[in-house]
């Protein structure tokens, strides 16, 4: 049916509830809020049609822009250096080694098994959008886990911090192989000079802006409502830099941007400064938190309402699937054995694998790049395969996950 303003508020209204509603089950369903909010959008839309996707594409299209800005602040502000530092060798080491191996797995076995439709740097493209694990879908199973093993606290360590550093990693894979397929025609050296322009002048320019806002945050300590202002102050930089830096600019600026506001003492130190700033970091934390909650929210069903699924995208995204686990239970295991991984980081590290946010996010990026199918033989195919890939992951990993890894740990 077309879109009303009756509909469109009962789908916010509906989506509010099941967002809530679907947290306080987790527990008892052991299945994340995501997955209920997509199931949500695709009935609505695609299965019982009550909205159609022309009505959407185009709030789609603003909305992505707002959820890839708030995505990238949130990877930032979430990141803390120094405790980085402190674990930085084997959930680096981790993450690294499985980006790269699924890049390439995934890469080849679609380039291999649809041509037409997925060119090597398309299948590559792809292996990026899953190769890192989901941050949230994470910290929510982890949470689980602290009641069946004992030692979550110090075995959960690595995988956090991998969470983390797998969302930078995405971003900058994503923007990379999209930014070397886009000017392919011209040779590797000035493909690389681009990609080194955009991500040096993007990192420096919102590392510089994330210093003068807490100099700002400084000024403005105990003020009422100065908090919200720094979302307000994310999005014209972001604009900015995807303007005048260059395509996929401004996702790496909002990242650095965050970046700096949460290490802002820390960065004065590097540079020698003797400076301390008063920044409540937890009260920016705890309101983004809140503002990409109900971001989130919204796009997970959208996403549901403007996808294409059918029976082959579900049984080409359960070998994705398969393909991504395996590869992972095997880097794991080398990665776990090489740097001495404890029992318990190796055995989380292999089964806790699974997708979330990040790469539903970044699946919507061809959609937005290449409306006129310039670059892309098919945009729409990545989303249409991170659905079911994520949903699958989700259900899996999050329902078996657990148990074969609390079984794994008793046997050891």
């Amino acid at each position: 049916m077309a879109l009303n303003v009756e509909g469109f508020l009962l789908l916010v209204s509906a989506t509010l509830f099941l967002s809530y509603i679907s947290s306080l089950i987790y527990s008892k369903t052991k299945i994340p809020d995501i997955v209920w909010l997509l199931c949500l959008g695709y009935v609505l839309g695609p299965v019982l049609d009550f909205f159609r996707y022309e009505d959407f594409i185009k709030i789609f299209e603003y909305l992505i822009l707002v959820v890839v800005a708030l995505f990238s602040f949130d990877t930032g502000i979430n990141v803390n250096i120094s405790s980085v530092m402190r674990n930085v060798v084997k959930a680096l080491t981790l993450s690294a080694t499985t980006f790269i191996a699924i890049i390439a797995v995934v890469g080849y076995s679609m380039h291999y098994l649809m041509p037409s439709r997925f060119p090597l740097f398309d299948g590559m493209l792809l292996g990026a959008m899953i190769g890192g694990v989901g941050g949230i879908s994470v910290t929510g199973i982890l949470d689980r886990l602290k009641t069946l093993i004992p030692s979550m606290e110090r075995d959960g360590v690595v995988l956090n911090l991998e969470s983390t550093l797998s969302d930078t990693f995405r971003l900058v894979a994503v923007f990379t192989l999209y930014s070397l397929k886009k000017i392919a025609p011209y040779t590797i050296e000035e493909a690389l000079k681009e990609i080194v322009w955009v991500f040096t002048i993007a990192t420096i320019f919102g590392i510089i802006i994330g210093l003068l806002w807490s100099e700002v945050l400084n000024l403005l300590w105990a003020r009422p409502f100065n908090y919200i202002m720094t979302i307000a102050a994310l999005f014209p930089v972001y604009i900015f830099s995807e303007n005048y830096v260059g395509n996929a600019g401004g996702a790496i600026t909002a990242l650095a941007f965050g970046l700096a506001v949460n290490n802002h003492n820390y960065l004065y130190r590097v540079f020698g400064w003797k400076r301390k700033l008063k920044v409540n970091k937890f009260r920016i934390r705890e309101f983004n938190q809140e503002i990409t909650f109900l971001v989130k929210a919204f796009f997970f069903v959208y996403v549901g309402l403007i996808v294409s699924l059918s029976v082959d995208y579900a049984i080409l995204g359960v070998g994705v699937v398969a393909l991504m686990l395996a590869t992972r239970y095997a880097v794991a295991t080398g990665v776990g054995s090489l740097l001495r991984f404890s029992v318990g980081e190796t055995v989380l590290s292999r089964l806790i694998f699974l997708q979330g946010t990040s790469a539903l996010v970044m699946s919507q990026l061809p959609r937005i790049w290449d409306p006129e199918m310039a670059v892309f033989a098919d945009p729409n195919i990545f989303s249409d395969l991170c659905y079911p890939i994520v949903i699958i992951t989700l259900v899996f990993v999050s329902i078996l996950g657990p148990l074969i890894a609390r079984r794994q740990l008793r046997d050891a």
